[in-house]
């Protein structure tokens, strides 16, 4: 723990020149998690949320990354607050089932945990890989129109 913290706020630090740009020109960054990284268990998050001084700063979450580390994405979510800035709807499976509605995962209790923290942006349905563009178009479509209904009732969309 003493090390994650020296290391978040030697972080936090370096970003003063980028987060002073943000503000200068009314913009965010958003940093996201990944495995083995800095950023990548709830301790950190906890971490930068707490060593956080800067108000255009914040966490873009990636749930994928979560999940691989054994992790909840709720408690992620609920750790990051007000500091969430941008959210992955992304869930750890292969090709198209790494988005909402086609894959495992259950989105609703994620989207309720966004909900409780009053999670004011987007929520991003998100892949990696290549896709032939009227399959991802549908493929996205289906998404949306998951992640619309399982919003509900926490949220209205």
């Amino acid at each position: 723990p003493d090390e994650l913290t020296a290391k978040m706020k030697s972080f936090h630090d370096g970003l003063k020149p980028l987060a002073d740009l943000a503000e200068q020109h009314n913009s965010w960054l958003a940093i996201e998690n990944h495995g083995n990284s800095l950023l990548d268990s709830p301790d950190s998050f906890k971490a930068f949320v707490d060593l956080n001084p800067h108000p255009r700063v914040g966490i873009a979450l990636a749930p994928y990354h979560v999940q691989a580390g054994g992790a909840s994405v709720e408690e992620a979510i609920r750790i990051a607050g007000r500091q969430l800035l941008f959210f992955y709807a992304w869930q750890k499976q292969e090709e198209l089932n790494q988005l909402p509605g086609h894959g495992p995962t259950d989105f609703q209790p994620w989207l309720a945990a966004l909900a409780e923290v009053n999670y004011r942006w987007f929520v991003n349905p998100f892949m990696h890989g290549r896709v032939e563009p009227a399959a991802l178009a549908a493929a996205l479509a289906k998404s949306r129109d998951y992640l619309r209904e399982k919003a509900q009732p926490a949220w209205t969309v």
